[in-house]
């Protein structure tokens, strides 16, 4: 009987749960084609990976602050947050099925999708076409991959080695499925190594640019040569991290820096602007996912008096990560923080990443958060910030929700890069710190930590540090310089989600990842004038457990082959 393959939507279930027989039922039909029918079909077969590049991030992972002290959600506290994590209520359990499904739907191209002319009338066209595919599928399958050691690896609930996922290349039945063990970390990590090998093999291009057939403007969202090597050297500094110790942190530094060789030349690039994060020609973005035109971020996360929701609140916590606009943290004796104007003399990144109490360098926005303003509690609306702070990261100046004052359609393009430059060279540097300490490079390196770290604080125009004095003061020590790194990750990845896995992955002490979620009161004195005080908001859970995400547990269930991670059940 000839086989049916049914094409086009990934369904979000579980994977060991569903069918994955030859019929191939773990994709949801839109309709029934037989495999013949969609794999002699060159329109059908080029674009036969497109819903797989649907389990990307489009957008950044808000919701995964509000899971960590750097942001609360306006509404309430989330469960796992204030009470703990369960295996069947993870904060990131949905990322199994997302990439299990995806790494499915790609095996299903690699045994078929290849066997066909992709253009009779043109075998250049149609052998670049089938080259840049088939890169791409590499690509993506390793990006998946990559997504469930990111998320599930973690010590064996049986004798505490470190598992990574169960590694499926071919397809296979539901029995075959779930009989598959989960391979060591270092198994996985290789395991993704060669096949983004396989994908820089056949992708040839660096950047997406001008307008070719394969590999013109169009493609700008899709796997190229960028892609391939961020993802390298994020992967390499998770292995090298304390949680994971799988490789060391030379190997990672070396990873980042052959990465940046690449990319750049063998030099360190001036950041581009923030602008209103709708630049859809910014080079910093080495995947950028979305150029969706709406005001959906600014319906959701505008202050109340500017027609939004306010639903993401960032915390104290996260305002005082801010260094002063010397670059020194603001509890540094050589500090111009003043606590009496907390707002003044900062990194100006933090104006441009959150809506604050006063005047906002933002369309001139005035915010009332003081007890009974507009903003506050009990204001225009009364559910409203609990932190005292609005996010402002990600959001456009271009749109206005105000209906009395504009008719416009107020759009405006939405970029999220999955990977960016400035990631990249953070990547770097905090590998390099390690590795070689704060100055130190090997022979081979134009470059050191400091530098990189240099471009990130002060190469950005509008945003950063025009008088950097802390970087050279803070070199005399590596664990001073290790905070340095680690507060510039939790600043550049604000409202993405990454700080989330980088407290589990730097083992930070439970304590530290138990401090309470902290706001801000504000009580006007006078005309301009306030008082600040600092109030908890929300209380944090961790245990030791939760630095390894459990793996859902209808997963383990339903395999006769999977081994949970220690401390789950």
């Amino acid at each position: 009987m000839m086989k049916k393959i049914r094409t086009l939507f990934i369904i979000v279930m579980s994977v060991f749960a569903s069918s994955c027989t030859d019929e191939f039922t773990q994709i949801v039909p839109t309709s029934d084609l037989l495999e013949d029918e969609v794999f002699n079909d060159v329109r059908r077969v080029s674009t036969f990976l497109n819903p797989a590049y649907s389990g990307v991030n489009s957008t950044p992972w808000i919701s995964l602050e509000y899971y960590t002290n750097n942001a609360v959600n306006v509404t309430g506290a989330e469960r796992a947050a204030v009470s703990g994590a369960t295996a069947e209520a993870s904060p990131v359990s949905g990322q199994w099925s997302t990439a299990m499904n995806n790494i499915f739907k790609i095996n299903e191209y690699f045994k078929s999708g290849f066997n066909i002319t992709y253009d009779a009338f043109s075998e250049e066209y149609s052998t670049g076409l089938m080259k840049r595919m088939k890169g791409e599928a590499f690509g993506l399958r390793a990006y998946y991959k990559w997504l469930l050691l990111k998320n599930f690896s973690g010590p064996s609930a049986t004798d505490g080695a470190m598992l990574g996922f169960p590694i499926i290349d071919n397809l296979l039945t539901k029995e075959e499925t779930n009989s598959i063990a989960r391979s060591t970390y270092l198994e996985c990590y290789e395991n993704i190594q060669k096949d983004l090998d396989s994908a820089y093999k056949y992708i040839e291009i660096m950047r997406y640019a001008e307008d070719g057939d394969v590999d013109g403007v169009r493609q700008t969202s899709r796997i190229s040569r960028e892609v391939i090597l961020a993802l390298k050297a994020r992967m390499a500094l998770f292995a090298a991290s304390p949680a994971y110790a799988q490789i060391s942190w030379q190997e990672a530094a070396e990873t980042a820096y052959e990465s940046i060789e690449a990319i750049d030349g063998g030099v360190l690039t001036d950041l581009e602007a923030f602008g209103d994060f709708n630049n859809t020609e910014n080079r910093d973005h080495l995947w950028r996912r979305s150029f969706s035109q709406n005001g959906n971020l600014e319906k959701e996360n505008y202050p109340p008096s500017m027609f939004g929701q306010g639903i993401a609140n960032p915390s104290q916590n996260l305002v005082d990560a801010f260094p002063d606009s010397k670059g020194y943290p603001i509890n540094h004796p050589n500090s111009i923080y003043n606590g009496v104007n907390p707002y003044q003399n900062r990194d100006s990144r933090f104006e441009r990443f959150v809506f604050h109490n006063g005047l906002n360098d933002y369309r001139n926005a005035y915010l009332e958060v003081f007890s009974g303003g507009k903003d506050a509690n009990g204001g225009l609306r009364k559910r409203a910030t609990r932190t005292g702070y609005y996010m402002k990261k990600y959001l456009s100046s271009n749109i206005n929700l105000d209906s009395d004052q504009t008719s416009d359609a107020n759009t405006d393009y939405k970029v999220y890069a999955v990977f960016s430059r400035a990631g990249l060279y953070l990547d770097f540097a905090e590998a390099a710190i390690e590795a070689y300490g704060v100055n130190g490079k090997s022979i081979a390196m134009a470059f050191s930590a400091k530098d990189a770290l240099i471009k990130i604080r002060s190469s950005r125009p509008g945003t950063g540090l025009t008088n950097d004095e802390y970087i050279d003061k803070a070199d005399d020590f590596l664990n001073t310089y290790r905070d340095l790194v680690r507060n510039e990750r939790r600043i550049e990845f604000a409202f993405e989600g990454e700080y989330f896995y980088d407290v589990r992955r730097w083992k930070l002490p439970i304590d530290e990842l138990n401090t309470p979620v902290t706001g801000i009161k504000v009580n006007k004195v006078a005309e301009d004038t306030f008082t600040y005080e600092s109030k908890e908001v929300e209380a944090r859970n961790f245990t030791e457990r939760m630095y390894y995400n459990p793996i859902p547990r209808n997963e383990v269930l339903v395999s006769k082959a999977l081994i949970q991670n220690a401390g789950w059940k």
